[in-house]
């Protein structure tokens, strides 16, 4: 990833990671080892309108987590980055410029 990139911190719920235009590069998914973890990052101030990233991570396939680059330059968001996190013990990091 690009050195210009942001960290959202890690999160542990749904957050208003940028308001207006941005690029959404990566994501971190982060597991408690025990419970799926599911985010949906939407381009939007809510969690509604365009999904610019689904996932689920099976800790039963993939474990603790790890992270994931966008393809090419990342994805562009016109009106926000929201993250939208469900399971227990589940948490994320969004990078994004």
């Amino acid at each position: 990833m690009a050195s210009t990139n942001k960290s959202s911190g890690e999160k542990t719920a749904d957050a208003l990671i940028v308001t207006g235009k941005g690029i959404l590069a990566g994501v971190q998914l982060i597991s408690d080892l025990t419970n799926d973890v599911t985010l949906i990052v939407y381009d939007n101030t809510a969690a509604s309108g365009t999904k610019l990233y689904e996932r689920v991570l099976d800790v039963s396939v993939e474990g603790f987590g790890k992270l994931e680059e966008l393809p090419g330059a990342g994805v562009r968001a016109d009106n926000g980055i929201y993250a939208d996190v469900t399971g227990t013990g589940a948490s994320y990091i969004l990078y994004y410029r």
